[in-house]
């Protein structure tokens, strides 16, 4: 079947109006594999949430093998999913802990004593089942949760970002067990570390930025990614901060500094890692490429807001009327700005 899994406009909107997700779409084939890559606000993990049943969509469609699911219970969906929490009783041995989903289905006690060997030899942890989990390293401690996840035949596994807090060792053996275990699987990851998921083999990656698709296509197809402000801070692991200048000849001014267009302004303000937006092409309202979220928290004399980002913190230029306690929306471009590596937003903006 073409479209195991079709996910059509699903958004999610919380009390308050937060947008958590926003008209997301994509599919999948049976037994493929799709990647949703994106920072830790992106969106990622409610999007995979709803498709698992732990919360709802407040519109837009989830279709498994043909049948919509979003009113199906957590335990008539078969879907798995595994997220960095790795939710494992500390005081449980390991045997219980991975067995647990084959007992939930009332499977005979020989076969989940084969199943059970079949899986800790494929992952080389049979040395821990009679281990407690709180005695295991955070590696093993997700072995476990990933044997666990694939003992039982599903439709379709979700996992979700579980490479952080390894070294760099550990991830890349993970990652080859784990491609060991999705031959014939359908499977959707979620990354937010871009060469992590150069690993692996996906017919489509989705990128999320501030909760909308920024890019969606081939994760080997950088230039794809460096269209997007969203794209580029991924791929080449750099934070984002925009400060709005103007341009007269070959002078540029910054907030109200002048500078030429020389050295004293590239070690003085593009080395620090600043975006650079011409003021006329910040647009309002106006969907690109990227769109950001933001309320404005303080404005100065020199009509600059200063807006949270998602706890980060960037500024522009109000050519608009607005007032402190007002959101945003922005939309913009790569082509509108000039993008340079940065360390600390907060140091640079305020």
């Amino acid at each position: 079947m073409k479209n195991f899994l079709t996910i059509k406009n699903l958004s999610k909107t919380y009390i308050g109006g937060y947008n958590a997700i926003n008209d997301i779409s994509f599919e999948l084939s049976k037994g493929g594999k799709f990647a949703i890559l994106g920072g830790y606000v992106s969106g990622k993990t409610t999007l995979l949430s709803i498709i698992a049943g732990l919360e709802s969509a407040t519109s837009g469609e989830i279709i498994l093998n043909g049948k919509c699911i979003n009113n199906f219970k957590i335990k008539d969906r078969n879907i798995g999913f595994l997220d960095k929490s790795l939710q494992l009783a500390k005081f449980k041995k390991v045997k219980d802990i991975i067995a647990y989903p084959l007992k939930l289905r009332k499977v005979d006690n020989n076969d989940i004593a084969e199943k059970l060997v079949a899986i800790c030899n494929l992952l080389g942890i049979s040395d821990l089942l009679s281990k407690k989990v709180k005695s295991l390293s955070q590696y093993q401690k997700t072995l476990v949760a990933v044997a666990r996840l694939f003992i039982c035949d599903r439709d379709l596994y979700l996992i979700d970002d579980i490479f952080d807090n390894l070294s760099l060792t550990e991830q890349q053996t993970l990652i080859d067990k784990i491609k060991k275990l999705i031959v014939d699987k359908t499977v959707v990851f979620a990354f937010s570390s871009y060469d992590i998921a150069l690993n692996f083999t996906f017919e489509n990656v989705l990128l999320l930025a501030y909760s909308t698709i920024a890019m969606m296509g081939n994760i080997h197809n950088k230039e794809n990614f460096a269209n997007t402000l969203a794209g580029y801070k991924f791929v080449n692991n750099k934070k984002i901060c925009s400060i709005p200048i103007s341009l007269d000849n070959k002078k540029i001014y910054v907030e109200e500094n002048e500078f030429a267009n020389n050295l004293k302004l590239k070690s003085e303000i593009f080395d620090k890692g600043l975006l650079a937006l011409t003021t006329d092409k910040i647009s309002f309202n106006n969907s690109k490429q990227v769109v950001i979220s933001a309320e404005i928290y303080y404005i100065n004399k020199f009509n600059i807001a200063y807006l949270d980002i998602n706890s980060d913190i960037a500024t522009i230029y109000l050519d608009h009327p607005y007032k402190e306690g007002d959101k945003l929306t922005l939309s913009f471009d790569i082509s509108d700005g000039i993008l340079y590596d940065f360390e600390s937003e907060r140091r640079i903006s305020t």
